[in-house]
């Protein structure tokens, strides 16, 4: 348990930027992988489930979390809130069970890629914890 907490602190108390290169890496990582169960849109469909349950998780979608897709994605104001319009709570499903199916390489840079995200803020609220622990899971 200790371990679990001590890995979201070590998110938490990172610099954005470091969050950004963390969120970026697992990016080049997963990419692959989602091509493979996505191949009908290059896995970016997968991906985006990823990145939009991590924003979800919680409800809000704060000022940190819209300039942190801005930096991770390149997405202008009007691309994010695309973007946001697209989350269907359905996707948690969909990348809880993407989750389980995964090396445990690619099952890591999943989790820091939801990290990433949760942390951004500066906190990470009870249903963000409760959605990485499922990843986990």
């Amino acid at each position: 348990m200790a371990s679990f907490n001590e890995m979201m602190q070590k998110y938490v108390d990172a610099d954005y930027e470091t969050l950004v290169a963390i969120a970026k890496d697992s990016i080049v990582e997963l990419l692959p992988t989602c091509k493979k169960v996505d191949t009908e849109h290059e896995g970016m469909f997968m991906l985006t489930s990823i990145v939009l349950s991590a924003i979800g998780a919680d409800g809000v979608l704060t000022a940190k979390e819209k300039q942190f897709l801005r930096d991770v994605l390149g997405l202008s104001d009007e691309q994010i809130s695309t973007f946001i319009k697209m989350y269907s709570s359905k996707m948690v499903d969909l990348v809880d069970k993407f989750a389980d199916d995964l090396s445990q390489d690619i099952k890591i840079q999943t989790i820091s890629l939801v990290l990433s995200v949760a942390s951004v803020d500066e906190k990470i609220s009870r249903e963000e914890t409760a959605f990485i622990r499922k990843l986990l899971d």
